[in-house]
Order: structure tokens, then sequence, then C-alpha cells
């Protein structure tokens, strides 16, 4: 009956919720547990970083004894599980203040530059793929396959680096380094994310000067991951244009256009959609070198200076961070696959 069939198809989409749900904690648990492990594995004191060099034997002491450290792996163990289930996440030894404030202002400045950079080369990259399948023989075919070499090959601190010396030195055009500056502009933080609160106010000046700021850093970003999306979509679309639906299609008197932008390009989405996915997932950690370079106040250059003073709280928060973003942005890519090919919804 129809009701017991809607019923039953509810049913099985919670089951697979919660089988997803697990999924994700258990991997967050692993992640924890191997990174709780490794770092007291590493030959430091984090006792001695957190009371200071001039700190005596018993300063430290005391410092160790408050942070847990003299007591079994087992019990610091589970206590740092106790304490990662209600929220605390700990101090950090770099700022003398909770973690979880830290990340709290470091994280908007981060995803401005994932965000806007996934946009651009997501964008970009699926439409160039879909230039280059078409039109295999086009005037734009070098410039693609030269763009496509230069993005898997050129390292991304050499783009970054490179872009600073043309566009910042010698052209002058765009700030080396920093991000959007608040102070003295009377644009309130609403977001973090200078570009998006900047459109918020609805000043062209301040808009422009956020927009300089952010530019370097996303046009690298953007430079060293379109490649992979280029030519990921220019593969599988080429494919799909070989199939013999498509010459079917086309004996039948189907327009080009709905051909090629919605049948073929449908059908060819899903690898491209994965490694988009897969992108989004790695963003995270792929930013440490960007930030580093433009030093941007984000979640990369804050863990390049936790993994430098071994701030293991920070450390462990930034590892926790990445892999539920990454096991997150995974699942709900896999939602999208029935959404884009109906015969996967049918087989469900």
């Amino acid at each position: 009956m129809p009701g017991s069939t809607s019923i039953r198809g509810v049913g099985s989409r919670l089951v697979r919720l919660a089988i997803s749900l697990g999924w994700i904690l258990l991997v967050v648990w692993i992640a924890v547990s191997i990174t709780f492990v490794l770092s007291r594995l590493v030959p430091a004191d984090p006792a001695r970083l957190a009371a200071g060099l001039d700190a005596g034997p018993e300063q430290v002491a005391q410092v160790r004894t408050d942070m847990g450290l003299d007591r079994p792996l087992p019990v610091q163990y589970l206590r740092y599980l106790g304490d990662l289930v209600t929220g605390d996440l700990g101090d950090s030894i770099q700022t003398r203040q909770p973690v979880l404030d830290d990340l709290a202002a470091a994280v908007p400045a981060s995803l401005e530059l994932i965000l806007l950079s996934y946009l651009g080369y997501a964008a970009i990259g699926v439409l160039a793929g879909i230039a280059w399948a078409y039109w295999p023989r086009g005037p734009h075919t070098g410039l693609l396959r030269f763009t496509g070499v230069v993005g898997v090959a050129v390292p991304v601190f050499w783009v970054g680096l490179l872009l600073q010396i043309v566009f910042a030195g010698k052209l002058q055009w765009f700030p080396v380094a920093g991000n959007f500056d608040y102070g003295g502009t009377g644009v309130p933080k609403v977001t973090g994310m200078g570009l998006v609160d900047t459109i918020l106010t609805g000043e062209p000046g301040l808009i422009g000067q956020a927009a300089r700021t952010v530019a370097l850093p996303v046009t690298t970003l953007v430079i060293t991951h379109i490649a992979v999306t280029m030519t990921l979509m220019r593969s599988s679309l080429a494919e799909q244009l070989r199939r013999p639906y498509v010459r079917t299609a086309r004996a039948r008197g189907v327009t080009e256009r709905r051909l090629v932008f919605v049948d073929a390009l449908r059908n060819s989405l899903n690898p491209v959609i994965t490694m988009l996915g897969l992108q989004l997932g790695w963003s995270l950690g792929g930013v440490v070198i960007i930030e580093v370079i433009f030093s941007w106040p984000g979640l990369g250059l804050y863990a390049y200076h936790a993994f430098g003073a071994f701030d293991y709280n920070a450390i462990m928060a930034i590892t926790i961070l990445s892999t539920v973003v990454f096991v997150v942005v995974n699942a709900l890519v896999g939602t999208l696959y029935p959404v884009l090919d109906p015969r996967l919804r049918e087989s469900r």
C-alpha cells in the first residue's frame, strides 16, 4: 500500500542517516585517539613550554599537575574525551586562552579564503573543462593545457610568492599580506569575513579595499586547484559525448545545447563532484601554506604556530575540526549522487 511504502522509505532513510552519523563519530574518535597518543609520544614537555623557559622545576611540576600530565596515560585519555564531550578543548599554550575562543576567531578568516577560492576554481574549472571537451582543437586548447600543467606542477608557495613579487611588490596593486583591517573603518564585525561584512555595509570603497586584500591569496588557491577540476571535467564530459545515447539524441533532433549542458553534463558530473568534495574537505589543511605566506590570521596560520610551539591542545582541536569537516563534506557529497544520476535514486 502507498502509506506503508512511504513509511518504509522514511524508515530506510533514517537508518541510513543513523549509519552515516555513526561512521562520522567513529572516524572522529579514531582520529582523536591517534593524535592523542602521538602527541604524548613526541619527545617534548608541554608543561615546560606552558610554564616558560625561565620557570623553575617546582613551577614546571605544578603546571604539569594542573594540566593533568602527571596522571597515567589512560586517565589522561579518558579525561580528555570527557572534556571533549562537554565542549572543553583546553587552553592554548600560545595565547593562554581557551582553544575554542581561538578557533572562533580564526575560522572566519580561513572560511573566507576557502569559500571564495572554492567558488572560483569550481566554476572556472567546470566551464573550462566543458569548453575543452566540446572544442578539443579550438584556439583555447593550448592555454587550457598550459594552465593544467602549471596548476599541477607548480608548488602553491611558488605561485603565492610570485604573485606577491609582481602584483604587490612591482605593480603595488594589492597589499603584500594581512587581511581586512576593521579598525577605523566603522565596519561592524558581523561574520568576521572582511569582504562579506563590507558588502553588508554597501560602501563601494570599503568593498574594494576588502576585495584587494583577499585577491592574491584567493587567486593563488584558484590557480593551484583549477587544473584538477578542469582536466577531470574535460575527460568525463568527452567520454559522455562519445556514448551511443549522444548520437541517438542528435539523430532524434535534440538540440545541441540541451544535449551537452543537460544530458551529457549531468551524467559526467559525478566524478567532478567527488573531486570537488575531496578538495573542499582538504581545504582546511591546504590553506596553511597560503596563510603563512600572506600572514592571513586564520586557522592555517594558527595551526602553523601551534605545531611550532607544540601546543597540543590546539593541535588536537585542529585535528578534530579538520576530520569533522572532511567526513561531513564527503557525506554530503554522497547525497548529491542520486540527484545527479536518477539511476542511483531508483536503486535505493
